[in-house]
């Protein structure tokens, strides 16, 4: 996108952004249905239970590190916006799930990420889930972002 910082309140830029973010969601999810395994029987009817229209599609793979997006203007947007890669243990995009190892067997991060991909679904796919997320994430930050606050709530009452 270029070396300048990006302005995420710029219409311009924010749209350069969630392209970008949009690049980077179908990339990985790509790696991830190739290389992922499908969800259990049991975390088949979890992901019945918090939404997801189609878990046989969902595909997890465990990695020792989340790959954050090459991008350096996306990156610095991620982090300033509370996205750090420190803080990354699981990342859903589209039906691909990221789990970090060390958080590999957590049933509430799972669940959590399921909600997400119910999400992807809901709003459309990978383009119109970066868009609003991306949003969210512009004008509440993370902790606020409606999105994330979903799936928290959803995990919290189980």
């Amino acid at each position: 996108m270029g070396g300048a910082r990006v302005d995420p309140d710029d219409p311009a830029q924010r749209a350069m952004l969630v392209a970008e973010g949009t690049r980077y969601a179908e990339a990985h999810e790509r790696t991830i249905l190739a290389a992922g395994g499908p969800l259990s029987a049991g975390e088949l009817a979890d992901a019945r239970r918090v939404g997801v229209q189609h878990p046989e599609r969902v595909r997890v793979l465990v990695t020792d590190v989340i790959p954050y997006p090459e991008d350096a203007e996306l990156r610095s947007v991620m982090k300033r916006y509370g996205l750090p890669p420190e803080m990354l243990r699981g990342k859903t995009l589209g039906y691909g799930i990221y789990l970090a190892t060390p958080a590999a067997k957590s049933w509430r991060l799972l669940r959590h990420e399921l909600v997400h991909v119910a999400q992807y679904e809901r709003l459309g796919g990978v383009g119109p889930f970066v868009r609003e997320y991306f949003r969210q994430l512009f004008d509440s930050g993370y902790g606020k972002a409606a999105l994330e606050i979903e799936a928290r709530q959803t995990v919290a009452g189980w």
